[in-house]
């Protein structure tokens, strides 16, 4: 078995929710940086994906390229070791939950995306950290692009805020009523707990090696007010984040 490289963005919540699925069945893999706008062009060659978006996370793997997180879970769950993220007869309850955060994150990219905008700071944190000082300053000028790319690749600007944000709270609210004070979201720990974890993201980013977050990256995501009214909610995802996240360190690292 070949040693799988996963291609993926440090910042994006569905990035972490594959390094999540993976690190848990301690499958030893390359993780490659993905720099928006700049990284699509040689992604799209790699993948053979010349029409349609296109987006990261995607493993390559013994020939496979996979292109969804919650499929590279699926994967990670057949080659893997550890207790299975996806339980037989829990699909359908693991789906729902996986929906439910899959809307929670996008209408926190949405929220999240003006104030990524509005602070040069997010742009400079976002390089990779592995980039010589002076790729850096060359760079540095085009993160812009990628993040007004990414606004339009995702149409952010349909999202009304408002609504945007009520959303958010009626999700929040379902997560807290279907957790009831439990450590889990069904009897076992399963790919819902990582995707509901993962997605809280949008209220506040979880301080934790895996996701090294400068300030100012950290500010854009943070919604001060949700952070208030749902604390529960974060302090569930920090315990879980600190009982079941490996921090253990990958191998070699490269940018694309």
């Amino acid at each position: 078995m070949t040693r799988p490289v996963l291609v993926a963005a440090s910042f994006s919540p569905w990035s972490e929710r594959a390094r999540f699925a993976l690190d848990h069945h301690r499958i030893d893999y390359v993780q490659e940086e993905y720099m928006p706008f700049l990284g699509e062009p040689l992604l799209r060659l790699r993948t053979r994906v010349f029409r349609g978006q296109l987006s990261v996370p995607v493993l390559f793997h013994d020939g496979r390229v996979i292109r969804d997180s919650v499929e590279i879970a699926r994967h990670a769950d057949r080659v893997g070791s550890g207790a299975p993220l996806f339980p037989s007869g829990a699909e359908a309850e693991i789906a729902r939950y996986v929906e439910m955060a899959t809307g929670l994150m996008e209408a926190g990219r949405a929220v999240s995306m003006p104030r990524m905008r509005q602070n040069p700071a997010v742009g400079r944190e976002s390089l990779p950290p592995s980039l010589p000082a002076p790729l850096r300053a060359v760079l540095s000028p085009l993160v812009g692009m990628g993040t007004a790319y990414i606004a339009r690749k995702y149409r952010v600007s349909e999202y009304p805020l408002d609504e945007t944000r009520a959303k958010i709270r009626r999700t929040l609210e379902q997560l807290r009523t279907a957790l009831r004070g439990r450590g889990t979201l069904l009897s076992d720990f399963t790919f819902a707990d990582i995707a509901a974890a993962v997605a809280l993201t949008v209220v506040r980013p979880v301080e934790h090696p895996v996701i090294p977050l400068g300030p100012a990256m950290r500010a854009a995501f943070t919604e001060p007010g949700l952070a208030d009214e749902f604390g529960e909610l974060l302090e569930w995802r920090d315990r879980l984040y600190a009982e079941r996240r490996s921090a253990r360190p990958r191998g070699n690292q490269a940018s694309l």
